[in-house]
Order: C-alpha cells, then structure tokens, then sequence
C-alpha cells in the first residue's frame, strides 16, 4: 500500500534547521500571516525611523540656522546699542557746543548793540556763573528722542547760522561807519588854536575859530582821519593848499595849509592814509595844520571826535 507524502500548508513557511555534529534535523513552521504582519511592522518601523531620522535632521538644521540668526542678531543689536551710545554722546556734545554757540552770540549781539545783559535770553543759551545746579532723571535716550533732537539742532543750527550772518552784517556796518568815523588825530605836533573864539592871532581882537591848529614843521606828514572820498585837493582861499575829504552820512573833514598834496578828487582814502605834507600855506602864521570837521555842513569841534 503506497503512503502518499503531505502536501506544504500554503499558510505557513517550514524553516528547515540542519544543526552540526550529525544532530537531527528539525523544521519550525512560521505562518504566512505571521511573515506578512512581520514584514509589514519592518516597513512601518523602518519608514518611521526614516521619518524620524530625516525629521531630526531638519530641525537640527533648522536650529543650528536659528542659533546663527540668534548670533548674528545679536551682535547686529549689540553694535547697533553701541552706535546709539556713541550717536547720544555725539549729540550731546553738540549739544553743548550749541550752548557755547549761542551764549557767544548773546553775548556779541550785546556788544554790537549796547545791550545790558538779562537774566536770561530769549534763545536761552546755557550760562557760565557761579551757581551749579542740576537735576532731572537719569535715562538712556532712544532713537526717537535722539531723532528729535537731531531735528531740533537742525533747526537750531539754521537760526544761529542766520542770527551770526545777521551780526556779521552788524558788524561789518560797525566797522566800516567807524572806520568812515574821523576818530584819530591828522598829524604830530602842538595844539596852538582850539575850536571856538580865540583871541586873533593877528593881534588885534578876536574871532571865530571853525577847527584845531595843530603845529609842527613843515613837510610833517598829515594823514585822512576816517575812510573817504576826496572831494577837493586844491588851492582854496585862506586855507591854502586844503584837501576836503567826504567820509558819508553828512560827515566832511578839511586839512588846510599844506605844503604838498598827495591825492586828487574822486580817490578813495582809508584812515591813517597820508594825504598831503604839513605847510604854511594861505592865511598863516607858521607851519602848522588846520583841521576842520563838518556835520551836515556845520563846523563842529573836533575835539568830540578825538
């Protein structure tokens, strides 16, 4: 009778194990679904730990990026922080140089305009004195308030720079209406007739005298008491050889008997500019100078001048 051999179960796998040293021979069966479920948890297993791995791996990058960012930012911070520093110690010393600025500029337009000083002006630049109070919360300004007050000593600068042009304007009018100001003695010597009656120096009674004599010898340098323009040198009368000189605003000087003449009408003369030699020329005594200052065409004393 033939024994037929079994058939393999389709649902299951036989695992055969062959041990050494001439052991039995034994099989172990493992079912197909088994298999499949075990497959299957590998692949799932294996997608995770993949997952899981590329997942690490991006947040890693992702952190490592943001600690950089982290970094960068806060040395972008720390140099901006220190930029803000230097910006406020900056304008704060603009600050006081603007004090500085204005105090002076109070101070010059008093001088150019006579003014007596005030408590405090209308600028109110910071004063020097001897009281030394202070006060006020300490802080560290923030970008606004150093914006602001950039705008506010933009706007300061533009006034002082207006305020200093007007007072060089001042200043410039000061000088040149002093400089066109007879206001220094026309020559060396000695004062022989003073403006005003004197006795005549004819001998006999006296008379109106429109200047100063000032005497000394012939070829004594005489000088334009003020800036001008010469409107006569010539031979003019009892004065001699005269030169006139027109100094503006109504203001005339005259320079009689001299010797020689060293201008001529039209020229322009600056003060302390020689203009002639002393002399003895026309009606006079000896050498000497005549000088004669007139306002408005009115002889006036020198002496108010000098």
């Amino acid at each position: 009778m033939n024994q037929k051999t079994p058939k393999p179960d389709r649902r299951e796998y036989t695992l055969m194990i062959v041990p050494h040293h001439a052991k039995s021979v034994f099989s172990v069966r493992i079912p197909i679904k088994t298999v499949k479920y075990t497959a299957a948890a590998l692949v799932v297993c294996l997608t995770i730990l993949s997952g899981t791995m590329l997942s690490y791996r991006y947040q890693a990058n992702v952190a490592t990026q943001e600690k950089h960012e982290l970094a960068q930012l806060r040395e972008v911070n720390s140099k901006q922080y220190s930029q803000l520093e230097e910006l406020a110690k900056t304008t704060a010393q603009l600050q006081e140089d603007m004090n500085r600025l204005n105090q002076l500029d109070a101070d010059l337009h008093r001088l150019v305009n006579g003014e007596e000083s005030t408590a405090t002006s209308r600028s109110a630049p910071a004063r020097v004195g001897n009281h030394s109070g202070q006060g006020g919360p300490k802080s560290k300004p923030n970008i606004d308030q150093l914006t602001n007050l950039t705008k506010e000593l933009g706007a300061a600068v533009k006034e002082r720079e207006q305020s200093l042009t007007n007072l060089k304007n001042a200043l410039t009018e000061k000088n040149e209406r002093l400089a066109a100001t007879p206001s220094i003695w026309p020559t060396s010597g000695d004062v022989t007739s003073r403006f005003g009656w004197r006795s005549s120096p004819w001998g006999w009674g006296s008379d109106w005298h429109p200047g100063i004599d000032i005497a000394n010898d012939t070829g004594t340098p005489i000088v334009a008491t003020a800036d001008g323009v010469v409107t006569s040198s010539s031979w003019y009368g009892g004065y001699g050889k005269m030169v006139e000189i027109d100094h503006g605003n109504g203001i005339v000087t005259i320079y009689g008997h001299n010797s020689q003449l060293f201008v001529t009408p039209g020229q322009k003369v600056k003060k302390g500019e020689t203009i002639a030699y002393m002399g003895n020329t026309g009606i006079s005594t000896g050498s000497h100078c005549h000088y004669e200052i007139r306002v408005n065409g009115t002889a006036v004393n020198p002496s108010s001048f000098l």
